[in-house]
């Protein structure tokens, strides 16, 4: 039997993503026409996202990233790190078996190696200030 992952999220109000719906809507319906409308939503923790109806194909894949674009550009959201989290790239030399771990811990928290390595080193640092 396959895995299931659940991963729930708590939606709150956005008024200027309600006001936004409008635009979006409007710019999806050009990519997508049978497209049922679009809601936006923030979670508690700030991301936003949206819900779509769309009918996608094999091959479709060009047009929903447009879509998805068009959202995100709608919105002024982009991909990647918060707005103001600053980082700095590093390079680590790890034993294949702390890598392996890593790896894991980062899958089963449904995150990034970077941010499993982040938070582990944090509290280790404040644990040593503390």
């Amino acid at each position: 039997m396959a895995e299931v992952r659940v991963k729930f999220v708590e939606v709150i109000r956005d008024r200027k993503l309600a006001r936004k719906e409008k635009e979006v809507n409007e710019k999806v319906r050009r990519l997508f026409p049978d497209c049922g409308r679009i809601r936006l939503y923030r979670t508690t923790q700030g991301n936003i996202g949206f819900q779509a109806n769309v009918a996608v194909t094999m091959g479709d894949r060009k047009r929903l990233d447009q879509l998805y674009r068009a959202v995100m550009r709608a919105v002024g959201a982009k991909r990647g790190r918060p707005v103001g989290a600053k980082t700095v790239q590093t390079k680590l030399h790890l034993p294949k078996s702390v890598y392996v771990g890593l790896k894991r811990l980062a899958e089963e928290s449904q995150t990034t190696m970077s941010a499993v390595v982040a938070d582990s080193l944090a509290a280790r640092l404040e644990a040593r200030t503390s």
